[in-house]
Formats: structure tokens, C-alpha cells, sequence
């Protein structure tokens, strides 16, 4: 940042002071940076000039900082404030200390069940903080915890963290894949059990030093993320305690409600996980699997397994698929080994789990199947034990989001060819909805239909409706040859171009289509800042920056607030005034001031009766008494905003040996400044000849 190398510009908003640049990211520089008002260290985060001017990446920093500005909790490493200036966007975020967690993993090698247990219920009270406020993380992994020299952990970067509503998805794939939860791979409605996961991946990496899954690709680390559980950290770790290792293996089930369910629970076990190291106390049943992998069977689930069994492992009872409800089948299939219906339906199996939204299934089996090392025109590859044709696994690419799935596949050489695009009300905008023609044993391409979405628009989701972006909106209506009107008016809390409101719940009812969108912030409205506990000094900044002024200021006695702070402010901060508004104030003039009360434009008054004989440093009988100086008389007074000077007789010439009468009877002084010097000045040599101390009072 070009002000941050020049020294004499190094303060922003005329507060923050830079200090050193501490780090950079993809889309921001870090900076320690002092706050000349609060008197405390702060952290800068400021988003890359080359960002300041999309929207997108303004929208996502902004977004950041919302999040974290709301909590409030010692192991969260909150946002003081977010600034935009033009081009320059910044929060102020609380200063961290410390070196990050994943630094301290590999400092360490691992560590012990004491240590992980004591930064895990610190990590584990900052993200329950998060969540209380209706705060989803969605990033949780070693990087974004920092620790500090006195060991207190704290979570940070809310990057892409997000507000709890009904549609809270993941954007393809979000977040780092070593501690990415399921269902933000898979696209699909993620909520506070996903922080949990990844918060479980990293309490593994801390017991055992290492990560959960490795891979040589990240579609290695993600496919494996959707296809098993993870191994048991004793595994790693021998000496791991029992009760640790079972917290672990809840919080990272793959599938959610098997996971803890809330951040409460999962802290009620961590307390007890060094008092009672063999976690009796843990709910759940847990056994390990024939691939020694640890499952978690609610009771409910153990009913079900206990009454189907039997029929299952006994020939003579089994009466066929038809013979089991839904549930049981789905039971037997998941922990029955040696069942004669798991063996026989388990590719029918994948291609239901696909069919239903389990879509990255078909990029295992297209991860597996296509080995660049090997030719590509393949009729057909083996999974398992299963013969599957390419043509099968193509044509299950149905419902996948196209740009992700090509991203996928782009490297083991198949390509995709969207031929025509059409309205869908089963797919979103951007899946496929069909595959028409299949050219991969030839041109290794397949043509496809994508969808754009439901021809209907639907806009009764106010959450969704403020985060849209009105060009991004008028597309759609465009596409689907709607007629409507935009209303713009001020709003000091939705961003510029983003939609307010509209006032029907869907296109398709009748009537004309209004939006009301955002021209962002008044220019005339302000909000009022805390003034309390300030210097009169850093009050007039703080209104002249808000463009408020100052009314009238009454000085009383107070035994604790400093001489010349804020008591008492005529307006509340955080109020919304118009530009211009007076804000009258209470300050204090210490224990044994003067207590006063007028307007703040009056000036304070002294008086003098003086003289002084000009005399220079010439011996007597020099020859010099005619000459003459050019002298001047001025007022000095030393405020809280720097010394001023005030003119009292403008500069003339005097005759050495002359009398310079100093009687003033009403000298204008500084208000609230109770002395000054009066001071005769030789102009020409810029040297202060003559100094007198006065009094000066309301």
C-alpha cells in the first residue's frame, strides 16, 4: 500500500498508526497498529488494492467483518470497527498475539491429552460464541486458531463465515479440504454440526500430529472426506486417551446426526475427558467395524439391527427385499458384513446414493476408473467387484453443478460441451439437467443440457433477497422476459446495489414487479460516536471527521473523570443525526476546577499591564542607539492540539532603548486554557525576546 511507505501518512482515519506490516493473505495485508483514541494495540486487516474495486471480494471482506463484530469472547479475536475510505477498506480487529496453531502443532510433533483437551475447550467456547450469535465459521482448521504466549486460543478469520438461514449452502467447495465436512463437498444445507467436523479433524491433528486424510490431490482428500469415517487417532497415538479419542470420532461422522448436535454437548464431554480417561460417560454405543473403523449406533439404530439380523444371516428365514421396510434394509446394508442383500445390491447402491444428491460418488468412481497413464477409451472399468460402464457413469453426472464437476474430471481428459440451456424447476442454475450425447471414446466430450434455473423467481427470503446483487437479479429478469420497476432510496445497512425489498412474494403473481434497492449510506446521515471518556481534543476530531458540531460545554466538578473529559454527551452514541447536528457536552474540570457553563465558540480572558525596554546585546556607548528592531507581540498558549499563537500587536519598528507599553485589558484566550505567555518577538531574527505568564478565566 503505497501509504503505508510514506511515515508522514502512516495514520488512518486519524487514529490508527501503523507499526509494521505482520502478514498477508490472498485478499488482504495484516498490519500491528496502534489506536491513538482506545490506547491500545490493534490489528489492521486491509483488502488488496487490486480487490478495492470488485464488489465481490468488497462484499466478502465486509461480510468478514459483520461476523466477527458481533462477538464478543476472549477466544474469539473479534472486529473493533470497518472502514471504508474510496478505495481503502479495513477492520480493526483485536491484536492476537501468538503464533497459530498448526505452527505449534509442528513445533511439537503432537500434543499430549492435557494440552489438546485445554485448547480444545478454549476453541470449542469461541466457536459456541460464534454460534450463539447465529454464526456458522465454516473454515475451522489449525491456521485460523491462534495461540498466545500465555496459552490462551483464540479463533479467527471469518472469511467465509455466514449467517444461519434456511438456505445456508456452501459455494461448491469452501473451506480447506483437509478439514472440509461433507456436506459443504456436497453442496447441501450446512449449519453448526459443520463446524463441529472440521473442529474434529483438527483436535485429531493435534493428538496425533497429523492430518485426518492425506492425499496426493485435493479430489483425493475430498473423495475421502465422502467415503469413510476417519481412522481411530489410537492408531497413531497409543496413548491417547479413551474418552478423547471418542469425542474425536463423534464430532467427525460423516454423516451430521450422528455428529454432536451442538457445540454445548460437545463441550459438557470435553470437561469431564480428563476425569473419566475411558469416556463411560460418552453416549452412543461404540464398536469397531470389521475394517476397524469406529461407528457410532444410536439405540434406536441397535433396535433396528438386533430385530433383522437374524433373519438376514438365516437362509431358511429370509424372505426376500420385499419381506424389509425401507429403514431396515438401509440398516442391514450399512452394518450387517455378511449379508447376502448388502453383497448383492452394492452397485445398485451407488447409483441410488448418486441419484439422490450424493453426487461426488460418481467422481470416485470417475477417480478411480480414469488413470491417466492408461488409455481413456474404456467400454467399461471395475469398482469393487462391480462391471460399470462409461456410459452409465457419464449419463449419473445428472444434477451435478457443471463448472465443479468439470473442474473434477477436466484432468483425466473428459471435456464438456454445453449445447443449450433451459429452465428447470428440479435443478438449480448451473446443474445439469441431461446429457444428450456422449462423444468420450472418440473426442473425449459430452455434450450437455444445463440448467437455468426455475422460471419462476421466488423472493420471500429477505435474507437472500439483501444479499443479491440488483444487476445480478435484473439478469434474470431479463432472461425470462419480466417487466419491472426499481424504487432506489438511502439504507445505512444494506450495501450499495443490493435489494432491499420487493413487494411480491414471486414473479408469478400478478401485478407489476417493484424492487427497492439500495443507494447505500445517506450522505447526510451520520452516526453518533462515543464521546464519553474523551478529551475535548479528540472530541472536536471526532466531530469535524463526522461533519457534527459542538454545542454548548458545561464544566463541573468530578473526583474520578479527568480535567477536560467527557462526562455526558446530548446524544446517544450510535444514533442516527443528520449532518450539521450540535451535540452539547458535560466535561469535567477535575476535582477543585472552576466549574463553568457557555457556549464552546466563547474564548477564556486574561488582562495586562506591562512594558519592556528594548535593549540589544551591544556595549553601552557602541554607537548603536539609533538603531531599530522590527518587533511583534503575541499570545502563546499549549493546548491538547498543539501550540497557538495569537497576534496581539502586529510587527513594527521600534528604536533600541525604546519603551514597548504592554497594557492589554481583554485578552481572548483558548477556551479552557487557564495560562498563557505574552512574548515581544525580534521578527527579523525570529528570536523571542520577552516573555510574561497571565492568567486566563471564563
Amino acid at each position: 500500500m503505497k501509504a503505508m511507505n510514506d511515515s508522514k501518512k502512516n495514520r488512518l482515519s486519524g487514529r490508527y498508526d501503523i507499526i509494521e506490516q505482520i502478514g498477508v493473505g490472498g485478499m488482504s495485508y495484516i498490519y500491528k497498529a496502534y489506536d491513538t483514541r482506545e490506547r491500545r494495540v490493534v490489528a489492521i486487516k486491509m483488502l488488496k488494492e487490486e480487490l478495492a474495486f470488485d464488489d465481490e471480494f468488497v462484499k466478502k471482506f465486509q461480510s468478514e467483518a459483520l461476523a466477527s463484530k458481533g462477538i464478543r469472547h476472549k477466544n474469539v479475536v473479534s472486529a473493533y470497527d470497518v472502514v471504508d475510505e474510496g478505495s481503502m477498506h479495513y477492520m480493526v480487529l483485536d491484536y492476537a498475539e501468538g503464533i497459530t496453531l498448526n505452527k505449534y502443532i509442528a513445533d511439537k510433533g503432537r500434543l499430549s491429552n492435557e494440552e489438546t483437551v485445554d485448547i480444545s475447550l478454549q476453541v470449542a467456547r469461541g466457536i459456541r460464541a460464534a454460534h450463539q450469535n447465529g454464526i456458522i465459521h465454516r473454515d475451522i482448521k489449525p491456521q485460523n486458531i491462534i495461540i498466545s504466549p500465555d496459552g490462551v486460543a483464540k479463533v479467527t478469520d471469518f472469511g467465509i463465515a455466514r449467517a444461519v438461514s434456511s438456505t445456508t449452502r456452501s459455494i461448491s467447495v469452501i473451506g480447506t479440504v483437509h478439514y472440509i465436512s461433507p456436506e459443504q463437498v456436497r453442496n447441501v444445507k450446512v449449519d453448526y454440526r459443520s463446524d463441529i467436523y472440521s473442529f474434529g479433524c483438527t483436535m485429531y491433528e493435534m493428538i496425533t500430529g497429523e492430518m485426518p486424510f492425506e492425499g496426493n490431490t485435493p479430489l483425493e482428500i475430498i473423495v475421502a472426506h465422502l467415503r469413510s469415517n476417519i481412522d481411530n487417532p489410537s492408531t497413531k497415538n497409543k496413548d491417547i486417551y479413551k474418552s478423547l479419542e471418542k469425542i474425536i470420532l463423534k464430532a467427525t461422522r460423516m454423516v451430521p446426526r450422528e455428529r454432536y448436535q451442538t457445540m454445548d454437548e460437545m463441550i459438557s464431554d470435553l470437561e469431564m475427558a480428563l476425569t473419566d480417561k475411558d469416556g463411560t460417560y460418552i453416549k452412543d454405543n461404540v464398536y469397531d467395524d470389521e475394517e476397524g473403523k469406529t461407528v457410532i449406533i444410536t439405540d434406536e439404530d441397535m433396535q433396528v439391527i438386533k430385530a433383522v439380523s437374524e433373519k438376514f444371516t438365516d437362509k431358511s428365514t429370509y424372505g426376500g427385499e420385499k419381506s424389509l421396510t425401507k429403514e431396515q434394509r438401509e440398516f442391514i446394508e450399512r452394518y450387517v458384513s455378511n449379508s447376502p442383500f448388502r453383497r448383492r445390491n452394492a452397485f445398485r447402491k451407488a447409483i441410488i446414493m448418486t441419484v439422490i444428491g450424493i453426487a461426488f460418488l460418481i467422481v470416485i468412481m470417475v477417480f478411480i476408473a480414469l488413470d491417466t497413464r492408461k488409455p481413456m477409451e474404456r467400454e467399461s472399468v471395475l469398482v469393487g467387484t462391480e462391471s460399470i460402464t462409461m456410459t452409465e457413469i457419464v449419463k449419473s453426472l445428472e444434477g451435478l453443478n457443471v463448472e465443479l464437476a468439470e473442474n473434477l474430471v477436466s484432468e483425466y481428459g473428459i471435456k464438456f460441451n454445453v449445447v443449450a440451456e433451459e429452465f428447470s424447476d428440479k435443478y438449480e442454475h448451473g446443474r445439469i439437467i441431461k446429457v444428450v450425447k456422449d462423444n468420450y471414446l472418440t473426442d473425449k466430450t459430452v455434450d450437455l443440457i444445463v440448467s437455468r434455473g426455475s422460471e419462476v423467481l421466488n423472493f420471500s427470503n429477505l435474507d437472500e433477497l439483501n444479499n443479491t446483487k440488483w444487476v445480478d437479479m435484473q439478469e434474470l429478469l431479463i432472461e425470462r422476459d419480466l417487466d419491472y420497476e426499481i424504487e432506489e432510496v438511502f439504507d445505512n445497512s444494506i450495501p450499495r446495489g443490493y435489494i432491499i425489498k420487493a413487494n411480491k412474494n414471486n414473479s408469478k403473481e400478478a401485478g407489476d414487479l417493484i424492487f427497492t434497492v439500495s443507494k447505500g449510506l445517506d450522505a447526510s446521515i451520520r452516526l453518533m460516536p462515543s464521546l464519553i471518556n474523551r478529551s475535548i481534543a479528540e472530541v472536536r476530531e471526532l466531530l469535524e471527521a463526522n461533519e457534527l458540531l459542538l454545542g454548548n460545554i458545561t464544566f463541573v466538578r468530578d473526583p474520578v473523570i479527568p480535567e477536560n473529559y467527557v462526562i455526558f454527551q446530548s446524544i446517544q452514541s450510535g444514533s442516527e443525526v443528520s449532518m450539521g447536528t450540535v451535540v452539547d457536552l458535560i466535561l469535567s474540570c477535575g476535582p477543585d476546577g472552576i466549574e463553568y457553563a457557555g457556549n464552546s465558540s466563547e474564548k477564556w480572558h486574561s488582562e495586562l499591564s506591562d512594558s519592556y525596554r528594548i535593549v540589544t546585546e551591544s556595549e553601552p556607548n557602541s554607537g548603536n542607539e539609533s538603531a531599530t528592531l522590527i518587533l511583534q507581540v503575541r499570545l502563546m498558549q499549549e493546548t491538547e492540539d498543539g501550540i497557538v499563537y495569537n497576534e496581539l500587536i502586529e510587527p513594527r519598528e521600534y528604536k533600541v532603548d525604546a519603551v514597548v507599553p504592554l497594557i492589554f485589558k481583554d485578552i481572548e484566550g483558548e477556551m479552557n486554557v487557564t495560562t498563557g505567555e505574552v512574548q515581544v518577538v525580534d521578527v527579523e531574527k525570529d528570536i523571542v525576546l520577552y516573555t510574561k505568564t497571565i492568567t486566563f478565566k471564563p
